[in-house]
C-alpha cells in the first residue's frame, strides 16, 4: 500500500491551477448553453401564448355575429403565417439550410 503512494505522483500548484481553469471554461460554457436554452425557452413560451390568444378570440367569435367572416379568414391567416415563419426561422433554422 504505501507502495502505490510513493508512485503517485503529486501534481503541482501549476496543474492544479491549469485543472481549476480547465474547469471553469468548462462551467462558464455549460452556463452559456443554459443560459441560450432559457431564451429560446421563452422565446416558444411566447409564441405559444400569442397562437393560443388568437384561436381563443376565434374561438369566442365563432359564435359573435360581430366579426364577419373576413375578419377570421384574415386572423387565421396571419396566426398561420406568423406560425409558419416562426417555424422555418427559429425551429428548423431554414437561413442555415439554404
Amino acid at each position: 500500500m504505501n507502495e502505490n503512494k510513493q508512485n503517485e505522483k503529486e501534481p503541482t500548484d501549476k496543474e492544479v491551477y491549469d485543472m481549476g481553469e480547465h474547469l471553469k471554461e468548462l462551467y462558464d460554457k455549460k452556463e452559456g448553453e443554459v443560459e441560450k436554452l432559457k431564451e429560446e425557452n421563452l422565446q416558444l413560451k411566447k409564441v405559444i401564448l400569442s397562437c393560443y390568444g388568437v384561436v381563443r378570440l376565434l374561438d369566442q367569435q365563432s359564435n359573435n355575429i360581430l366579426l364577419d367572416p373576413e375578419t377570421n379568414s384574415y386572423m387565421i391567416e396571419a396566426l398561420r403565417s406568423y406560425l409558419s415563419t416562426f417555424v422555418e426561422y427559429e425551429i428548423i433554422h431554414v437561413e442555415n439550410i439554404l
